[in-house]
């Protein structure tokens, strides 16, 4: 057989053969140097291309408008809240409030005290009590007005520098019964004594009487300590006093009334440093801050 012509025919080369596989979309596949968005895959969620991000600059400028938006919306609530004047309901409020307080009076502080012991108690009661009320007082609006607080002011610091003290000074002093143990003795019994013998029992008799004045000059209190000084100096003075005495009068009767000696002063006796008047000035404080408060509540 000739092959020389099949040899010059083209040979078609053997076709290979590809499995059927499931038909998936076409992808158009981007030229180079061409921009396409992104084609979305199968069982994939569609995803946005990249925003553009803010610039620092402006996001601060954001967040400033927001910080100073808010600065004046609670600049203005505390303006309201602050600068508002009391209303006349808080008026009357503060005046139910003082009209309830009752100053305390010196007769009735120690009426239903049986002991001795109990004295500065009851006190500290009775100022705790007006503390309290002091408090109530000062949490009511009313209080921030000018003229009422301007009344109560003045009438809080008569209490807390004068009458509180007092009445801690008036405690103290009850409870150590000074007023009971110091009671100078009668000086006719001295009359035959000697210097010695009059130093010696009029230590004995006062005993009782130092160590209560020893109590109160310990005390914080400076009403109570500096009487307290200043009646035992006196006391001292009192025991020198019945020596001189009972000297002036032995030798006035040896010398049939020709005595050289002169006659002793008795000591004037000593008293707290306090203003006497000074329930008198609370009570006018007390009365003009509530008469104020009225004339509020009233208009």
């Amino acid at each position: 057989m000739d092959n020389s012509n099949n040899n010059n025919k083209p040979q078609t080369p053997p076709q290979p053969q590809f499995q059927q596989a499931p038909q998936q979309p076409q992808v158009q596949q981007p030229q180079p140097q061409q921009q396409f968005p992104q084609q979305p895959v199968m069982g994939t969620p569609y995803q946005m291309p990249p925003k553009k991000k803010m610039s620092k600059g402006a996001m601060w400028g954001i967040i400033g408008g927001i910080i100073g938006l808010v600065v004046i919306i609670v600049g203005v609530v505390l303006a309201v809240l602050l600068l508002g004047g009391p209303s006349k309901a808080d008026y009357k409020a503060a005046v139910s409030l003082v009209s309830q307080m009752k100053l305390p009076e010196y007769k009735d502080i120690f009426k239903d005290v049986k002991k001795s012991d109990d004295y500065e108690e009851v006190i500290n009661k009775v100022i705790n009590s007006a503390d309290e009320a002091h408090a109530k007082f000062a949490s009511n609006k009313a209080f921030k007005d000018k003229d009422v607080k301007e009344a109560y002011d003045k009438y809080l610091k008569v209490w807390n520098d004068e009458a509180k003290p007092y009445l801690k000074y008036v405690g103290i002093f009850n409870k150590e019964g000074a007023y009971r143990k110091c009671k100078v003795p009668n000086p006719n019994k001295y009359f035959e004594k000697s210097k010695d013998e009059i130093e010696q029992d009029f230590d004995s008799v006062m005993k009782s009487c130092t160590n209560a004045l020893d109590n109160m000059i310990k005390s914080d209190n400076d009403i109570a300590k500096k009487y307290g000084e200043d009646l035992k100096k006196h006391y001292a003075e009192m025991k020198q006093y019945y020596v001189a005495a009972t000297a002036y009068r032995q030798d006035y009767i040896r010398t049939n009334g020709k005595t050289s000696l002169s006659s002793p002063k008795v000591p004037t006796t000593p008293t707290p440093n306090y203003k006497k008047d000074i329930v008198k000035i609370v009570k006018d404080n007390f009365d003009n801050l509530q008469k104020v408060l009225e004339d509020k509540a009233n208009k």
